[in-house]
């Protein structure tokens, strides 16, 4: 990170700056003569700031459990968890998703309930649905997607991605992912491969000897099978999707188009806010995750968290550049040559299977913006001081 850019220590509220840029990214001062003071944020956003995501609470969400502190009330019946940006006086409502949504998609929520001010789209779901819902992304804490297809070694002799085809073993994966259609396009995976009836859990594979190759996250599962999947216990051997040339932003944070207008003001506050919380999170990330195994044990579901496996996501995201910042200094930006190259390897998709909620003549640019970024915010590095 630069020398000017934000620095912040535990829940990003102490930061040494002057006071232009503190006020400028919207945290409150006091007043001369111990007025009350007004947050900038506070006027910009108003109370609350709403935030979709996709899943359960979540290492790869640390950013936004960063951004709203450790402090907050958790109302678990809806999944919902609500803290306050340092002393901003305006409220972070993070609502999980899953089964809380009905699995529906952050993107179909956001058309569905105009209380939502951002939530996380893919810049594939975001091409695809270009059309039909259209969205704009102002900042990816992610850089890269974590997702993985996974295999036992000792029973398939994989080793790149051609070899997943020549293996001709079943591929097992949710419905609907469009990278599965990229991977047979691409020949490395052949369509009668493909089993989308995985319905997140361990049992198939199981039951397989991980003679199937699996999908999963390069942050959970390779953990969460060698060490708490009693039923395994050993390792797995994966590919990440993102080395097989189909790299969208995961998990980007969007709104709609007249969202993002009416906004403006708001966002050029709050963005660099989470760009922030982001390196706040992966440089000291164990008051949050403790804070995130609190929150789904309250929830009383299915899906569960332990101290090892968020210390190991954080780990693996840092090792595998989930989390880095751009071919820059800055964290959470996007290239517009990245994304149109992935809109340019999805239209033919798209056309073959008969999908017409996609805008044919979509540009890169009407997607995502770097409106809102401050580009002194990044990860330091050797290179990035």
């Amino acid at each position: 990170m630069r020398k000017a850019s934000v620095r912040a220590v535990g829940t990003g509220i102490a930061l040494v700056l002057g006071a232009a840029l503190v006020a400028g990214l919207g945290i409150a001062q006091a007043a001369p003569g111990g007025a009350a003071a007004t947050s900038p944020l506070l006027q910009a956003c108003g109370s609350k700031i709403v935030i979709q995501t996709d899943w359960f609470p979540e290492p790869e969400h640390g950013a936004l459990y960063q951004l709203a502190g450790t402090k907050g009330t958790i109302d678990a019946k809806k999944g919902r968890y609500t803290g306050t940006i340092g002393k901003t006086g305006v409220a972070v409502e993070i609502r999980s998703g899953g089964p809380f949504t009905g699995f529906q998609q952050p993107i179909s929520q956001m058309y569905q309930d105009s209380s939502i001010t951002i939530g996380y789209v893919t810049s594939d779901e975001a091409v695809q649905l270009s059309k039909k819902l259209p969205t704009v992304a102002i900042i990816s804490p992610l850089e890269f997607s974590p997702q993985i297809v996974m295999w036992n070694p000792a029973e398939l002799k994989i080793n790149r991605w051609p070899d997943v085809a020549k293996a001709d073993a079943k591929v097992l994966v949710f419905e609907g992912g469009v990278w599965v259609d990229y991977l047979v396009a691409k020949g490395y995976v052949k369509q009668d491969q493909v089993d989308t009836s995985y319905d997140g859990s361990p049992t198939r594979f199981v039951t397989s000897g991980g003679k199937i190759v699996q999908q999963g996250f390069v942050t959970s599962e390779p953990y969460k099978y060698e060490n708490e999947i009693k039923e395994w216990m050993k390792p797995v051997k994966y590919l990440l999707i993102k080395d097989s040339g189909y790299t969208p932003y995961p998990q980007a944070l969007a709104a709609r188009p007249e969202v993002i207008k009416a906004k403006r003001a708001c966002f050029r506050l709050l963005v660099p806010l989470i760009q922030q919380a982001q390196v706040d999170y992966i440089r000291r990330p164990g008051a949050v995750n403790n804070k995130l195994i609190d929150i789904v044990t309250k929830m009383k579901t299915f899906w569960t968290l332990s101290p090892g496996a968020n210390a190991s996501n954080v780990k693996m995201q840092l090792k595998y550049g989930i989390v880095q910042n751009g071919p820059n200094c800055t964290l959470g930006d996007f290239s517009n040559a990245r994304t149109q190259k992935l809109i340019n390897q999805l239209k033919p998709i798209y056309k073959a299977k008969g999908i017409d909620t996609y805008n044919p003549n979509l540009r890169a640019s009407q997607i995502q913006t770097n409106e809102f970024i401050n580009k002194k915010i990044g990860i330091r590095t050797g290179k990035c001081k």
